[in-house]
């Protein structure tokens, strides 16, 4: 056993294992997220913007052209 003689672990020798300990966990969730596809899905199925789905309104026939006038001078103009 040593007991203070200078050749056993220190304090810094705690922080930089702790260091250490830290850095590996870092880098398991960064690979783990780097893997999922979680991230992406999120970012590609964003809604589109209003005056495109009242152009679809248009198309299917939902929206006459009257109100889609209407309805877009709202949505570019404001008013």
């Amino acid at each position: 056993m040593m007991w203070g003689n200078g050749t056993g672990m220190g304090w810094w020798m705690w922080l930089v294992m702790g260091a250490g300990t830290f850095a590996f966990w870092v880098v398991i969730v960064l690979v783990i997220r780097a893997l999922l596809p979680a991230g992406r899905v999120r970012q590609e199925s964003a809604r589109p913007d209003p005056l495109t789905l009242l152009k679809e309104g248009l198309a299917r026939g939902e929206v006459s052209p009257d109100e889609y006038e209407q309805s877009r001078r709202l949505i570019v103009d404001g008013h």
